[in-house]
């Protein structure tokens, strides 16, 4: 799947293995990122067809973000390719979350 290109001194580092985190974060490890006065995550090639979440703080665009996967998740278009390598990614998993 495509990931759209974001500058490296924009990108806030995660750590994906805090148990505090969702499944879903740990496991499909958006990327999240600052512009401007806010922060932004997302996974896919860009916030119009990917997953995309924003807020004021990192937790709150994580919280934003999972809040739209979910969403997402509830649809079932075989063509949608960053919901295919959703699907994938959590079923490799081994984890019933979804």
């Amino acid at each position: 799947m495509e990931q759209m290109k974001i500058a490296s001194e924009k990108i806030v580092p995660i750590d994906f293995d805090a148990e505090e985190l969702p499944v879903e974060i740990r496991e499909l490890r958006p990327v999240v990122f600052r512009e401007e006065t806010s922060y932004w995550c997302l996974l896919g090639p860009d916030p119009h067809r990917g997953i995309f979440g924003n807020g004021e703080s990192v937790a709150d665009a994580l919280e934003d973000w999972l809040v739209n996967l979910r969403k997402r998740l509830k649809q079932s278009d075989e063509n949608d390719e960053v919901l295919n390598y959703i699907r994938d990614s959590l079923n490799a998993s081994n984890r019933d979350v979804w």
